[in-house]
């Protein structure tokens, strides 16, 4: 598929559809990890608990359990 660059601001962009955001498990507003490899543009999905320290894990965890 072919995106078109647009200009956003100072900075440029592709658009990504709402399948496309689906299929990364991502909405507007969520973190991607962005790399370039050999010409390649790669995104990921970052899970919001990625870097969490883990007594912050067990809360959430503890919460969700509480609420089940």
């Amino acid at each position: 598929m072919q995106k078109k660059v647009v200009t956003i601001g100072n900075s440029a962009g592709i658009t990504i559809s709402p399948t496309e955001l689906r299929a990364l498990g991502v909405t507007p507003g969520d973190i991607l990890e962005v790399t370039v490899r050999a010409g390649v543009l790669e995104a990921r999905a970052v899970s919001r608990y990625e870097d969490a320290p883990m007594a912050e894990l067990m809360a959430v965890i503890n919460a969700a359990r509480t609420r089940a």
